[in-house]
């Protein structure tokens, strides 16, 4: 029966503790990005509704097709940056 061993790798200290910072900043990024997105949807669910009375209902115009441009891109954004 042969057993197989698992390489050690010896960091120095220093650089354990840079790791550690790294994967800290990692989760932090994840939740912020997550109540980001939480906002935005929240914001969302509560204009949708002036939003296709005032922009889907009506004749398309710059200024709608701009505010469509701009409202989405942090939905895409965020959606690209997650995956």
């Amino acid at each position: 029966m042969s057993t197989t061993t698992t390489p050690t790798i010896h960091l120095p200290p220093d650089v354990l503790k840079s790791l550690i910072e790294v994967f800290r900043n990692m989760g932090v990024a994840r939740y912020t990005s997550t109540a980001g997105l939480v906002a935005m949807l929240y914001d969302w669910f509560l204009t949708v509704e002036d939003e296709i009375e005032v922009i889907w209902r009506k004749r398309m115009t710059l200024t709608s097709v701009l505010y469509l441009i701009v409202s989405s891109s942090p939905a895409i954004n965020s959606y690209r940056h997650a995956t």
